[in-house]
């Protein structure tokens, strides 16, 4: 019975109490990348933004996707980077539980900007333990008030078509 609702992602008290598991996952989804600069260009990511705040690592997502999804106030967005980059500059956390560890610098530098980025993923071809390694990529956002970032390249991101790890079929005739 619990099978038959997962498959159709239904819950049916008391055969499917939690709706939680009784999905289906797809091949491809969007996240969030996360790169941080230090003043003299250093950089920590891509990477999942899981360290930028103490909370518990799925809050982290929701709390920046109404931030940057659905608040259009350029200001208010600008005033979260802020502190944000103030916050891990002057006060990291340790992780723990589900809190994620805040994302440091190198040794003796401080963040002075970020960017957010839109990244699609496939869960068949992408690499998780590789967060560069994505099917596309957009910037969302960029907090770069001493313009360090702007002199940067783009991220080396890893494209599924650019390093495909599986060996394309060849066919002879006969």
């Amino acid at each position: 019975m619990q099978l038959w609702h997962t498959l159709r992602n239904t819950n049916r008290w008391p055969w499917c109490s939690y709706n939680m598991f009784a999905y289906r996952k797809r091949a491809r989804a969007w996240q969030l990348r996360v790169r941080l600069i230090t003043g003299d260009g250093q950089q920590v990511g891509p990477a999942d933004p899981w360290g930028l705040l103490p909370m518990e690592f799925f809050r982290v997502v929701s709390t920046l996707e109404r931030i940057f999804f659905t608040e259009q106030d350029h200001a208010a967005r600008e005033e979260f980077c802020r502190e944000v980059l103030a916050r891990l500059n002057d006060r990291p956390w340790r992780g723990w539980d589900e809190v994620k560890a805040a994302l440091a610098p190198p040794a003796g530098q401080r963040f002075a900007a970020m960017e957010l980025y839109l990244v699609e993923v496939d869960f068949d071809q992408c690499d998780p333990s590789d967060r560069t390694y994505v099917v596309s990529a957009e910037l969302l956002h960029r907090h770069d008030p001493s313009a360090v970032a702007a002199e940067l390249p783009q991220p080396q991101w890893r494209f599924v078509a650019e390093c495909d790890p599986s060996p394309q079929p060849q066919y002879q005739e006969n």
